[in-house]
């Protein structure tokens, strides 16, 4: 058990690492730096070396790498190019981001449950075509076709949620969710399309074995035998499914987040960009890849302890 959890840390201290070096790598090696856009275009070429080299920019490549990697994991991040201290900007912006993040994959797992579920429930010929269809349409949409879409019906015409905006949870739980339910509903849309295929598929496989026949032949009904006698064995599977859901709504919160104008990371990532601060965007990038990998090692861990299949695997190997 214990070699099992330190081969898992090990493997999530390796995914920083690499992360690392190719966030570094990408950041370093691109067309220009924050010199050209906080200093105007008439600046002198001896105030731009003053301020590559107060930066440390006109330092070895292998001194800036190791003094990002030591500044993250002490979270001394510095200041953006506008002055501001990037750990209380990006603590200002995590919760947004992690907020919207649950809630769509709240709104995905309900969703995809409920829709298998009365799926599997009848069990007849081609029953599988409707998962189908739908995990089709929700996968070729595009995130800002879908906001488009969700603002027309439910802000202009419907008139139940804001266009845009943000409201912190301080401010009211009701205004909260009100404030993120159209973006999640959003990224959920594109969970759902993986999720309900993955899902289908796995409890059918599980419906299909020997011991759910002998439990319908002693009487157990069928609603009971989806929730129950399948349940337990796709965990591994829905915990996989969530943490690959975690990661695509940080991947696809940058267009959501500026679609409906979210003060969050992906808006933040944006904005780092736009600007080439090379900090801000190099640290935004690590700590979402923090947090992926951390959700990652979790249901890994999760998965070994409710599979006894993958603990076997591990004693063996």
């Amino acid at each position: 058990m214990t070699g099992r959890i330190l081969r898992r840390i090990l493997s999530f201290l390796m995914t920083l690492f690499i992360v690392s070096l190719f966030v570094f790598a990408s950041i370093s090696l691109s067309l220009g730096d924050s010199s050209s856009f906080v200093l105007s275009d008439e600046a002198s070429s001896d105030a731009i070396e003053n301020y590559r080299e107060a930066k440390g920019l006109n330092d070895n490549i292998l001194i800036r790498y190791l003094r990002f990697i030591k500044s993250f994991f002490v979270m001394d991040w510095g200041k953006t190019i506008g002055g501001e201290e990037i750990r209380k900007v990006i603590m200002n912006s995590l919760p947004v981001s992690l907020s919207l993040s649950f809630y769509s994959i709240l709104f995905s797992t309900l969703f995809s449950s409920l829709v298998v579920f009365f799926t599997l429930r009848k069990r007849r010929q081609g029953e599988g075509k409707l998962i189908n269809a739908l995990s089709s349409v929700f996968l070729i949409l595009p995130s800002f076709l879908t906001s488009l879409i969700l603002v027309m019906v439910f802000s202009l015409w419907l008139k139940l949620f804001p266009i845009s905006g943000y409201s912190r949870i301080n401010n009211g739980f009701i205004s909260h969710f009100r404030s993120l339910f159209l973006p999640s509903l959003t990224l959920s849309l594109l969970h759902s399309s993986i999720m309900m295929r993955i899902m289908y598929t796995t409890l059918k496989e599980s419906l299909d074995m020997p011991y759910t026949n002998t439990a319908l032949s002693k009487g157990m009904k069928e609603n009971r035998l989806v929730i129950s006698s399948s349940l337990k064995p796709s965990l591994p599977v829905f915990f996989t499914l969530v943490s690959d859901s975690m990661a695509t709504a940080f991947g696809g919160s940058c267009v959501v987040e500026n679609v409906f104008a979210l003060p969050g990371i992906g808006s933040l990532l944006v904005k780092g960009a736009l600007e080439r601060d090379a900090s801000l965007v190099s640290t935004c990038v690590m700590v979402v890849a923090f947090l992926v990998s951390f959700v990652f090692l979790i249901s890994d861990l999760l998965s070994d302890a409710v599979d006894p299949r993958r603990r076997r695997a591990y004693e063996k190997a």
